[in-house]
C-alpha cells in the first residue's frame, strides 16, 4: 500500500505548464523512428565519453545511453578497462550537451536505494535541462552484485526490487512527498526537492523476461526496451507484452517500444568474429548463436532490412553501439533512408 502526497494547487498548475513545454522539446519524436547511440564506459575516460555523446548530438541522434556497471562486464575479475560510474558520468554529459536525450540503458535499481536513485535522476534531469530518459532494470551481473552489494538476490528478489523501485521513483518524480511500503523497498515521508524539469519523467524499463519483467513493463513502463535476437523473436515478445497489458488492463498503445540492435557496418570476417566473441563473453548466447545474429545484421543492406522489420512491428526507438567513425556512416546509409 502506498500514499502519494500531491503538490499544492499553485505548484500543480505550474508543473503542468512545465511538463507541456519540456515534453514538447525533449521527448523522443512521436512521428518517426528514433535512433540512439549506446556507449558502455568500459575502458573509456570522460573525455572519450564526452566526445562520443557530443558527436551523437551533432549527428542528429535522438538519445545517448550508457551502461550502469561497476566492473568490466566481459572481464570483471581483470584489472583493466573498468567503467566510470553511470550517474556521475551522465551528470557530466548533461552539462556538456544541449539537445540530445541522455540516460542509462539501464540502471540497476538494486544497486542504490530507489529513493536515492530518484534523487540522482532528478538531479541529472535538472542539470541537462529536462533531457533524461530514466532507464531501469533488475540487474543480472552476479560478480558485480557480490563485489559491490555483498549479495546476489534471487531473480524474484531482484524483480520485487524493480517493481517497488519503479513505483517509488515515479511517485518521487510526480509528487512532493512519497510514502510507500513494498516487498523489498519502502519510502517514508520522502521529500524530493528540487523537482525534475520533466513532469512526467519518461520511465524506460529494460528487460525481456516474459513471466515477470514484461508484466512489470505492462503495468509501469512508458518505454519498454526489449532485447531480441531477431525481428521474429521481437514479435513473439511483443505478443507476450500485449497479453500482459490485457491482464493488467493497460492500453498497449500507451507503451513505446524500444529495441537494442547490434549492427555491424564492417563486413570483414575479423570484425564479425570479434563482435560474436564479445557477445559470447556476456554469457547469454552460444558462439554459434552469436555469430548467426551478427551476420544477420552485418552490412548496410542487412541492417536496413532489419530496421524496416522493426519499424513494421511498431518499434519507436532503436539503440545501437556505434563508434565515432560509424555514427555519420550509419546516419547516411540507414537513418536517412528510414526517415
Amino acid at each position: 500500500m502506498h500514499i502519494e502526497r500531491a503538490l499544492a494547487p499553485q505548484q500543480r498548475n505550474s508543473s503542468i505548464a512545465v511538463s507541456h513545454l519540456f515534453n514538447t522539446i525533449t521527448m523522443l519524436k512521436e512521428d518517426r523512428m528514433n535512433f540512439g547511440v549506446h556507449a558502455p564506459p568500459e575502458g573509456k575516460n570522460f573525455e572519450e565519453m564526452k566526445r562520443l555523446c557530443q558527436t551523437a548530438e551533432s549527428q542528429g541522434y535522438d538519445l545517448f545511453t550508457i551502461t550502469d556497471h561497476f566492473m568490466n562486464m566481459a572481464n570483471p575479475s581483470g584489472r583493466e578497462n573498468h567503467p566510470l560510474e553511470c550517474w556521475t558520468t551522465l551528470a557530466g554529459l548533461g552539462a556538456v550537451t544541449s539537445k540530445i536525450a541522455i540516460g542509462p540503458l539501464v540502471s540497476c535499481v538494486n544497486y542504490r536505494h530507489p529513493t536515492v536513485l530518484a534523487k540522482m535522476a532528478t538531479t541529472v534531469d535538472v542539470i541537462s535541462g529536462g533531457r533524461l530518459i530514466f532507464g531501469i532494470g533488475a540487474g543480472w551481473h552476479e560478480m558485480e552484485f557480490k563485489g559491490f552489494m555483498g549479495e546476489f538476490p534471487s531473480p524474484r528478489g531482484r524483480l520485487d526490487g524493480l517493481e517497488d523501485a519503479v513505483q517509488i521513483c515515479r511517485s518521487m518524480f510526480q509528487n512532493e512527498v512519497t510514502d510507500f511500503v513494498g516487498k523489498r523497498y519502502s519510502a517514508k515521508d520522502t521529500l524530493n526537492s528540487p523537482r525534475p524539469i520533466q513532469r512526467p519523467m519518461p520511465i524506460m524499463i529494460g528487460g525481456s523476461g516474459e513471466r515477470r519483467t514484461l508484466k512489470i513493463s505492462a503495468r509501469h513502463a512508458d518505454i519498454s526496451h526489449l532485447f531480441a535476437n531477431s525481428p521474429a523473436d521481437l514479435e513473439r515478445k511483443l505478443q507476450v507484452l500485449r497479453r500482459h497489458c490485457t491482464s493488467v488492463r493497460r492500453d498497449f498503445s500507451e507503451i513505446k517500444i524500444a529495441v537494442g540492435m547490434r549492427a555491424l557496418l564492417d563486413q570483414s570476417e575479423d570484425a564479425i568474429k570479434r563482435q560474436a566473441k564479445r557477445i559470447t563473453q556476456m554469457g547469454r548466447m552460444t558462439p554459434n548463436e552469436a555469430e548467426r545474429m551478427v551476420r544477420a545484421n552485418t552490412g548496410a543492406a542487412n541492417i536496413l532490412r532489419t530496421v524496416k522489420e522493426y519499424e513494421r512491428l511498431g518499434v519507436h526507438l532503436i539503440t545501437l553501439s556505434l563508434g565515432l567513425e560509424d555514427m555519420k556512416t550509419f546516419k547516411d546509409l540507414i537513418v536517412s533512408k528510414v526517415r
